[in-house]
Formats: structure tokens, C-alpha cells, sequence
């Protein structure tokens, strides 16, 4: 059978109650309402996810907590995204063909990490611990006109919790595999005006083993801290004032190379700290809505040597980044417009540089949004302007401007079924490495590095069409996109000279499928538990450098998610069986094995969680549980860095 005929029957079986119906579900739509998602990351304010017209995935606290995910890269691979990861230290997303830059370089990112709505700062996803989470959004496809640039791929958005209701803390161990440990403890809740919610974490790990039964030395880390508070005082009509401040310490993380070439000393440190000050503010009524922050972050990277460098490290990367954002929404009826004014500032210092080389980019955007026939259709335009300036450590500086422009629509037919459609430009500036360095590799025997300062932005323009279905028991959607990928930077060897310069090289094209289906037998049924199968994946039709006219590398075809969650809120039981699959990629084989490809995988993760005790006045004491690599895969995830095998997780969580 065909590759698209099998994709055919997987779209024609998501869709198929939609178009036919069934008698369970229409008596429970009568019945039920359905109750619609709210959102803030597509559009910058509170909306139904019903409204936008992105293909957007929300990852909420409870489905955060039965995924058993440490860091946002555990989290989104459980979601069926493409993640590659170097044993505990770096790990990167891909989605869409786009991906986060594989030492977290924020500003060399195809795919933009926000934390509460601004850059991260990093695209480094181990960094990012899922401690003191309350959802993460996920928008698949470009996010430039909301949030600049490097958004080309996608846009993932970590909300951090707030604290509300009557105050409870909690405390919890874990112990595993390997001689893993945590230990975690948070506190939240309200007080008259006054939230908050705070959470501290430690752990470590030794050496792990793969599934083919060798010890992985220098795998494990000595430690990773985070502390994680979100504060904050609401006044008059609901305006709120807050503060919130993340904490992230790496020590003495294992970097062993490939297996087969393992280098049992050398390390990593990282780190990052942010700091946010926010204003959410409205009117009386609500019709007038805004928003300013002022936020200052560290991010901090290093490597060390021991046998070569001593106690110094062999590289280091600090960067540096503050900046503000203003935006103010008015809101009429069926009709909404914002309009904001974003401005970020990076200094990155490295091994490489002398001083600091130095990013600005101020921005100005305006997003609209109206409802027609009765709120039947649903209309947005977004246009932003960006202006940026790169400058290298010597003094050497290159300014330009970008205009992005978005518009959507999505058309209801009714409560359950939609359809929309989504044009939207992204753009990521070149770095100054791209531009002004030069560096002598001739002792790795790699030559001379140069950069090129009359690099121009890449480019990208995005389509995508969609349809959603969503009632009480079952929810679908299917999703086709095409990229245009323009101006694209990468090196390229040139002979004449003897040196390998960055350049603008031919398009890309990048096109595919997107679909997720979960359906709630539990409701269907009338249980008094929730059994829900679903599944989620990612089909690339077309992944083509035009360049080379060769499949771009590090791009699998296809990658998927699927499983089943158990829950019976009498017992405190939750179950959730996990299956995540990615097919085979090319890649340069860096390891000199003569490889050229990466095979595909498929692994499965167990989790579960059961409440032991509940003492009512007193709190209650649960049991979490947790196998990864179920049945033993030996696979990786980089070529020469295979991934675990089997491991066996279980904690005890006390919460008053």
C-alpha cells in the first residue's frame, strides 16, 4: 500500500464521524455543551482556541503531570515532535522541518521558546524544567507577526502557574533508575488580594545503561536546582501587578561523546535566570485590556575539559538579555484590535570573542480580529515591523528592518465543526557569527571559517488549511501546510579562496500533514472513568533543499504519538500509556561510521498514579510510577549518542 493512501485512510477515518455522525454523540451534544479551550499565545490576549485559525495544541497541568515529563523536551516528544538530545545537557525541537538551534542559541532558532509570552532566551529545552507549570501552548507554524523573529517553525509558550484558591503546599521525592533522585516541594494558593505560587526542585543521576546492556559512562549530572515563584497583587478592577522569577542551575552534567569514542571527562555547567515584572490592567467594563513588562535574563553556558584544561573551561557562552513589552487591546463587540510595542537587547559573550557582540530589536505590531455572520466567521490580520541591528565584538554593525504579515479565518458551521485557513510570514536575522566572524579550524583540519556581512534575513512564508471537530466524547483535526523557506543561511566551501564562507543559499520547500483524534469511550459509555485512546502525528510530503535537490537533513518524513489514558477520579487512579515513533532521517555522519542516515524508532513510556491515603483535614499521600523505554528499544536520537534503556521511576508526593 501507498505511503498517501495510508494517510488517506487515517484522514478518512479522524473525519469520518464528522461527516456521518453517531447517535451517542449527538445525544450527548444536546446534552452537554462543550466547553471551549481559552488560549493566549496566537493572538497576545485571552481567546477561545475555537477562534484562531493556527493549528495550535494545548498541553495542560494534568496531562503535564501523567506524561511523568522532567524538562519541555520530555513534554514535547511525549506530543510527537521530533526532539534530539545529548545526554542531559542539550536538547532541541523540530517542528514543521524547523528547529530550535542545537546549543540553545535563542537568536539561531528556527522555533521560538517563550516563557509567559516573551523569549526565553534560550532554545535549549533542558533548561526548561516543567516544575511550576500550569500549560504549555503550542503553535504549529509561524509566529513572527506576534513575537519576531526566529519563529518560523513554530512557537511553543511555557505558562507558569498562578496561585489561586485556598493555600496548599506539597512535598514529594522520586527515586529511580541509574540512582536517580528528586526531591521537590512547592507552595500555593491566595491571600485576600495576594497570589502566589512557588516551587523548588533538586536531583541527579548516575551513568546510564543502554538497552543493549553497555554501561554509557559520563551520562549522568552531579546536579540540576531550579527554583521557580510567581507573585502577585490584584487591585482595583481587577488589575494585577506581579512579579516572576525562575531559577535553573546545571552542575557537573556529563558530556561523553559518541559511544564508541567516549570521553569519560569532560562536562558541562549551564544555567539560566530570568526575571519579569508585569502590569495587567483593565478597564471597568473589560473593554479596554493591556499589559506591560520589563524583563532581565542570564543565560549561561560552559564546557570543561578536565584532562586538557584543568579546572578552566574549555568554552563558554553568557548571554545577556533584557527588554519590555507595552500592548493595549480594545474590544467591541465581536471585534478586537491590539496594538504593542515589543523591544529585546541581547550581549553574548563567548571564548570566541573579545568583547560582546550586541543585539537590538525594537517592533511595532498591530493584530485585529472580527466576527461576521453572527460570529459564524471569524476574521484576523496581523501585520509587525521589525527593526534590528547586529553588532560584533570589533565594532563591525549591520542594521535592517522586516515587515511580517499574517491574516486568518475560520468558519464555524457549528459548535463542533470548524474549518480555517491561515496565511502568516516569518523571518529570523542573521547572528553575528554568520556575519563578521573569522576563525582558523585548520587544527580540527575544517579550514577557515567566514562570515559574510551581506547576509539577508531568512525568509519564510507559510499556508495552511484545517478542519476541528470537538464534542464531549470525541476530538479531531487535520491540518495541511506548505512553507516557502527563502534566503536560507548555510555554509558553503569556496575553492578559489580556500575558506568556508555563510552564504544565502537556494529556497526550501516544506510541506506536509498534521492530525490528532482523541476520543473519550469513558463519556461515551457512560463509565465512571475516563478511557481515552488518541493519537497525534506529523507527515512531510515535501522536505527539499533546492540547493541540492536533496531532502533536508535532520528531517524525519513522519513522526507520531499515540496511547491511552485511564482515569477514575473515586479511586486517584490515573494510567497513561505512551507511544512515540519517528521515522529514519539523513544526516552527516560526523562520527565516521559511514553511515548517512539515522534509523527510526519507537518507544513507549508506562506512567501511572495512584492516591494512597486521603486524611481530608490532613492532606493526602500519592504514589507516582513510571517505566520509560517500556520494551527495551535500543535506539538514538543522535547519531552515536544511543538513549537508555528500560528505567524504572517511583515517587511519593504529600500534598496539605
Amino acid at each position: 500500500m501507498k505511503r498517501w493512501e495510508v494517510f488517506w485512510i487515517v484522514a478518512g477515518l479522524m473525519l469520518w464521524p464528522v461527516c456521518v455522525g453517531s447517535e451517542p454523540t449527538k445525544q450527548l451534544d444536546e446534552d452537554v455543551a462543550v466547553l471551549d479551550t481559552m488560549v493566549v499565545t496566537a493572538g497576545r490576549v485571552e481567546e477561545k482556541k475555537s477562534d484562531v485559525s493556527s493549528n495550535i495544541t494545548v498541553v495542560d497541568e494534568e496531562e503535564i503531570k501523567e506524561s511523568g515529563a522532567q524538562d519541555l523536551g520530555d513534554l514535547l516528544e511525549n506530543e510527537g515532535f521530533m526532539v534530539r538530545e545529548y545526554p542531559n545537557s542539550l536538547v532541541s525541537v523540530s517542528i514543521r522541518g524547523f528547529r530550535t538551534e542545537t546549543h540553545g542559541n535563542d537568536l539561531a532558532s528556527h522555533v521560538l521558546i517563550l516563557i509567559d509570552g516573551r523569549r526565553a532566551g534560550t532554545g535549549n529545552l533542558a533548561k526548561i524544567l516543567m516544575d511550576n507549570v500550569e500549560r504549555v501552548e503550542i503553535v504549529r507554524g509561524p509566529g513572527s507577526v506576534q513575537y519576531g523573529a526566529s519563529a518560523m517553525g513554530g512557537v511553543v509558550n511555557v505558562i507558569t502557574k498562578k496561585g489561586h484558591g485556598r493555600p496548599s503546599a506539597y512535598a514529594e521525592g522520586t527515586l529511580g533508575s541509574w540512582n536517580y533522585y528528586k526531591t521537590e516541594a512547592g507552595l500555593s494558593g491566595q491571600a485576600h488580594q495576594l497570589d502566589f505560587s512557588f516551587s523548588a526542585s533538586t536531583e541527579s543521576q548516575n551513568d546510564y545503561d543502554t538497552a543493549d546492556g553497555d554501561q554509557y559512562p559520563n551520562t549522568g549530572f552531579d546536579s540540576k536546582e531550579r527554583i521557580s515563584a510567581n507573585a502577585g497583587w490584584t487591585f482595583f478592577l481587577g488589575n494585577r501587578i506581579g512579579v516572576t522569577y525562575i531559577r535553573y542551575d546545571g552542575e557537573g552534567i556529563g558530556s561523553p561523546s559518541y559511544l564508541s569514542q567516549n570521553d569519560a571527562d569532560d562536562y558541562v555547567d549551564n544555567a539560566i535566570r530570568t526575571v519579569d515584572l508585569t502590569y495587567d490592567g483593565k478597564t471597568r467594563g473589560g473593554g479596554l485590556l493591556w499589559k506591560l513588562r520589563y524583563f532581565d535574563s542570564k543565560d549561561k553556558y560552559e564546557t570543561f575539559d578536565p584532562e586538557n584544561y584543568g579546572n578552566k573551561h574549555k568554552y563558554y557562552r553568557d548571554t545577556d538579555q533584557n527588554g519590555a513589552q507595552a500592548q493595549i487591546t480594545g474590544e467591541w463587540q465581536s471585534t478586537s484590535l491590539t496594538a504593542g510595542f515589543d523591544w529585546t537587547r541581547y550581549e553574548i559573550d563567548n571564548t570566541y570573542t573579545t568583547g560582546e557582540n550586541r543585539y537590538d530589536n525594537p517592533a511595532v505590531l498591530l493584530l485585529a480580529k472580527t466576527g461576521l455572520l453572527d460570529d459564524h466567521l471569524i476574521l484576523s490580520l496581523g501585520g509587525r515591523h521589525d527593526w534590528y541591528e547586529v553588532e560584533s565584538d570589533d565594532g563591525e554593525s549591520k542594521e535592517d528592518t522586516n515587515w511580517s504579515t499574517s491574516f486568518g479565518a475560520v468558519y464555524k458551521f457549528s459548535a463542533q465543526l470548524s474549518v480555517r485557513a491561515n496565511y502568516a510570514e516569518a523571518f529570523m536575522m542573521p547572528t553575528a557569527d554568520q556575519l563578521y566572524m573569522y576563525t582558523d579550524y585548520s587544527a580540527w583540519g575544517m579550514g577557515i571559517w567566514s562570515g559574510n556581512p551581506d547576509l539577508n534575513a531568512e525568509k519564510s512564508r507559510t499556508v495552511e488549511f484545517g478542519v476541528d471537530y470537538t464534542s464531549t466524547t470525541l476530538t479531531t483535526g487535520l491540518t495541511w501546510f506548505r512553507t516557502r523557506y527563502e534566503d536560507k543561511i548555510d555554509y558553503a566551501y569556496d575553492a578559489a579562496e580556500d575558506i568556508t564562507r555563510y552564504e544565502n543559499v537556494d529556497d526550501a520547500t516544506l510541506s506536509g500533514l498534521e492530525g490528532t483524534v482523541s476520543v473519550d469511550i469513558g463519556v461515551w459509555l457512560d463509565w465512571p472513568f475516563q478511557l481515552a485512546p488518541y493519537a497525534s502525528f506529523t507527515y512531510l510530503s515535501e522536505y527539499k533543499d533546492e540547493e541540492e535537490d536533496t531532502d533536508l537533513q535532520y528531517t524525519p518524513e513522519w513522526t507520531a504519538s499515540y496511547g491511552l489514558r485511564l482515569a477514575h477520579p473515586e479511586s486517584g487512579l490515573t494510567a497513561r500509556l505512551n507511544i512515540s515513533t519517528v521515522s529514519k532521517q539523513d544526516i552527516d555522519d560526523y562520527e565516521g561510521t559511514g553511515e548517512t542516515t539515522l534509523g527510526g524508532y519507537t518507544v513507549a513510556d508506562l506512567t501511572a498514579s495512584k492516591r494512597l491515603v486521603d486524611w481530608e483535614r490532613y492532606g493526602s499521600l500519592t504514589m507516582n510510577a513510571e517505566i520509560r523505554n517500556l520494551f527495551d528499544e535500543s535506539y538514538a536520537v543522535v547519531q552515536g549518542y544511543p538513549s537508555p534503556g528500560r528505567s524504572f521511576f517511583v515517587g511519593l508526593k504529600y500534598t496539605y
